[in-house]
């Protein structure tokens, strides 16, 4: 099967995702031209995987993406169109409707309270509803996802087109021992609490929470200082140093570029935090899970599928006490957490393995190219 697959915003979730379920061995049997804005990242990250082709690629301006999708199905004829995100599935598909060509959109994203307000967002609700009910399969990236698709467009689950698969990791990659030396390459004293942030310097991650929650620790605890290792880079990380300079706070924070070998600096850190806003299905806590390190995390959507049944920290989304006193409780039975942290590895590594991710893909386009094409 030939597999074109079309975003325009090829993020760190998604490049990760092209990586993990399309190099899935599920997956031997057919080939993917993906189509998407110039990313080296995307390059590097797929050059290895045989069955993956990187098209030419393009900028991320509408009509050059609509016109560069019409000459890439001519090209390549694909078997079916696999696009990624709200933005590509839309654009991809009145055209493919018309040339009958089967179609799933992969959603990556929630839709959050008041996104559709006033006339204007029920009009544009209306057309997103309408295009979307284009496509062949709506595949959210997770249960959550998929129950905040159907309570938005409430007709397309009556309709059975939306399915969700929910996100894998490639679990062998972080079920080793090795560590980062963090703690040395930072200069942080060895009595500290070190967290990690792991993650884009936007709002959705809740970058800024944190913040307030380490002021807080090392302010009014004469106990044990907190240090946070942030890796990544982009979105608003200058605004967040800022801030960080502007209470005084340069000293407990320290800022790596981002990693190709993760695992090992998750396990570099005592725990990880993600104070997430929302999230569809986030990889980070499933990688943390399988790596053997202890994690804190809010309950937002998306998150709270992931964590379940699993020793993670929960805390109440955007509640700094709360977030204070997860802290504060894995600094004072840190031993407690790392044991606990370690025996649920195994447990972690079966439940998010890609390959099950991946054989539900394969599935679904199987499904898809069985339909009766009066049905599509």
């Amino acid at each position: 099967m030939r597999v074109l697959v079309f975003a325009r915003h090829p993020s760190g979730g998604i490049r990760t995702y092209f990586s993990y379920v399309y190099g899935d061995k599920a997956q031997r049997d057919n080939t993917f031209d993906l189509l998407t804005p110039e990313s080296e990242e995307l390059r590097a990250l797929v050059g290895p995987l045989a069955n993956v082709k990187v098209s030419p690629q393009f900028s991320d301006n509408l009509a050059m993406l609509l016109i560069a999708l019409l000459k890439q199905v001519v090209k390549v004829r694909p078997t079916i169109v696999h696009s990624h995100g709200f933005t590509a599935g839309l654009i991809a598909a009145l055209p493919l409707w018309l040339l009958r060509i089967p179609h799933v959109i992969t959603t990556h994203d929630v839709f959050m309270q008041g996104h559709f307000q006033g006339r204007q967002g029920k009009f544009k609700k209306w057309i997103m509803a309408n295009l979307f009910s284009l496509a062949d399969v709506i595949n959210p990236v997770g249960a959550d996802a998929a129950l905040n698709f159907i309570e938005t467009f409430p007709v397309l689950g009556s309709r059975g087109r939306v399915k969700e698969i929910r996100n894998g990791i490639k679990t062998e990659s972080f079920l080793g021992n090795s560590v980062r030396n963090l703690r040395n390459e930072a200069g942080i004293p060895s009595d500290s609490l070190v967290l990690g942030f792991f993650g884009r310097f936007m709002a959705q991650k809740g970058f800024g929470l944190l913040v307030k929650a380490v002021e807080r620790l090392n302010r009014e605890s004469a106990g044990q200082p907190v240090h946070v290792c942030c890796f990544g880079w982009g979105g608003f990380i200058r605004e967040e140093q800022a801030d960080i300079r502007s209470r005084g706070l340069e000293p407990f924070f320290h800022f790596f570029p981002a990693t190709d070998l993760m695992a090992e600096a998750i396990r570099g850190v005592d725990v990880v935090v993600m104070p997430s806003k929302w999230e569809a299905c986030p990889l980070l806590p499933m990688e943390v899970m399988v790596s053997g390190r202890p994690l804190i995390t809010s309950n937002c959507i998306g998150m709270k599928e992931v964590v379940a049944d699993s020793p993670a920290l929960v805390f109440e989304v955007g509640s700094l006490d709360e977030l204070v006193e997860k802290i504060r409780l894995l600094g004072a039975n840190q031993d407690t957490f790392q044991v606990e942290s370690d025996k649920f590895r195994q447990e972690a590594a079966s439940r998010f393995d890609v390959s099950q991710t991946s054989l539900e893909l394969a599935n679904l386009f199987k499904g898809v190219l069985m339909k009766p094409e009066s049905d599509r």
